[in-house]
């Protein structure tokens, strides 16, 4: 018999302590009430039967979903019949940016992702590394002086230490002058909700489209005008940059084998920064929050960085020797994934997931947010336990019960890059200081376009060594 919601919480409060969530409803919203949930935060609008069951239909007005949780019927959409579900039916609805929504439907997104891997592939990855750890290390002498009884927002820290790696691995010498009009692009699609009640109304869903390209165009008009300024430099220099934008401004269209124009260099510089900043940032300010409220798996991560590194700087082939970072790392994100919703996919023709009847034109979601906290799939879901990612746990999970960066033909590039990335910073800063959640700060979990704590995550340091 499964628990309800407020048994799972008590039994919870038996394990240890009670993690932010949303408090699911305990029936399907009706559609008016729904997206006014979702558009305040998207992971509160799931009611509490998605947790529990493989799929759950919904009819809203005209929009006819279906979220998946079957790890069967995941692979099934996103591998074995991916063709059928393609993104574009819906996203250009509520994407904030037309560029963005351009670039999810554009047939050739296959090419582009080669470009943009190779910025973040294997050979690049220790030159990136260093990039990761310089940056950490500056941040570190800015923290210093701070007085150890000093508030701080830990999530503003970590995003801004994000934002700096991922302009230095798209604009490297150009960095410093990128940060501020990366700042200033960035806030307002971070800011933007999941859905909109204007993206389902018939007569007003193209009018508000076009509104809210328009403020696409003038929110992003001085990240263009900044793009346009170094290619133009980067051109009169006639020099080769062995960066993102470098190898951009190199690549051909391949019908026409004319350069890519600066529209389709911002939006790929916009979806590789915003999708690296959002997934370190808030994968590191998750884990600050889950560290502070347990203590015994701190010091045990205290304790492997101690007797592995033993104090001196954590390099890129340390990582593979430190499992159990490792394992705090994959169980965050298993709790609060910063993709908490993966794109929604329109059915082409009509298919069959799991014995359920998907009808042409129908939408498939899959959540992992609702994933990673299945009860099918999760025993205690709600807690913290990072030894559900030792090896020996590792085997017996599907490969699809656990999605903090897709999967399929379309699964994030730089996921390696990422999870490197987060293993370093969090091994270099662990090992220096412990961070404590100011006492009666809220931490809500909300989902925008990523999963980013409501009131931000307010934190005092204190010093290890």
């Amino acid at each position: 018999m499964l628990q309800r919601t407020s048994d799972i919480q008590a039994e919870t409060r038996r394990h240890g302590p009670v993690l932010a969530a949303p408090l699911p409803p305990a029936a399907p919203l009706p559609i008016l009430k729904y997206i006014c949930a979702a558009r305040r935060n998207a992971v509160a609008a799931f009611h509490a039967d998605v947790y529990r069951e493989w799929i759950v239909e919904t009819k809203l007005w005209k929009l006819h979903t279906f979220i998946v949780n079957d790890p069967a019927g995941i692979r099934r959409v996103l591998i074995d019949n991916a063709d059928n579900y393609i993104k574009g039916t819906i996203e250009p609805r509520i994407a904030s940016a037309s560029s963005r929504a351009d670039f999810i439907a554009n047939n050739k997104w296959r090419d582009r992702r080669r470009t943009m891997s190779s910025a973040l592939n294997h050979r690049c990855m220790f030159g990136n590394a260093a990039m990761v750890f310089d940056s950490t290390q500056a941040l570190l002498e800015e923290w210093k002086p701070l007085a150890a009884h000093l508030v701080f927002d830990i999530s503003s820290e970590m995003a801004r230490l994000a934002l700096g790696i991922m302009s230095q691995v798209v604009f490297s010498s150009d960095r410093a002058e990128s940060m501020p009009v990366l700042e200033h692009a960035l806030a307002r699609v971070h800011a933007e909700p999941l859905v909109n009640l204007l993206d389902f109304a018939p007569l007003l869903s193209r009018p508000w489209a076009a509104y809210k390209r328009n403020c696409a165009h003038r929110a992003f008009s001085r990240l263009t005008a900044f793009i346009h300024e170094v290619i133009r430099k980067r051109s009169v220099a006639n020099a080769d940059y062995d960066d993102l934008l470098g190898r951009l401004m190199q690549e051909r269209n391949a019908e026409t084998a004319h350069s890519l124009s600066t529209e389709e260099i911002q939006t790929q510089i916009v979806t590789v920064i915003g999708a690296g900043q959002q997934s370190i940032g808030l994968a590191l300010t998750w884990i600050w929050y889950l560290l502070s409220q347990h203590s015994v798996e701190e010091a045990r991560l205290h304790a492997e960085l101690d007797e592995v590194l033993a104090g001196r700087v954590a390099g890129i082939e340390d990582i593979a020797r430190l499992p159990y970072t490792r394992a705090v790392i994959e169980e965050s994100l298993r709790l609060y994934p910063p993709l908490h919703t993966l794109a929604w996919r329109g059915a082409i023709d009509d298919d069959e997931v799991c014995g359920v009847k998907i009808p042409k034109g129908a939408t498939v979601t899959i959540v992992p947010w609702v994933l990673h906290r299945h009860t099918k799939l999760w025993d205690r879901p709600a807690e913290f336990d990072p030894g559900r990612f030792s090896p020996e746990q590792g085997t017996a999970r599907s490969r699809y019960a656990y999605l903090p960066f897709g999967a399929g033909p379309r699964v994030c590039i730089g996921a390696s890059f990422v999870m490197t990335a987060i293993s370093l910073i969090l091994a270099t800063i662990a090992q220096r200081y412990r961070l404590r959640l100011l006492a009666d700060h809220p931490v809500e979990p909300q989902g925008l376009t990523a999963l980013k704590p409501r009131y931000g995550m307010k934190m005092t340091l204190e010093k290890r060594r």
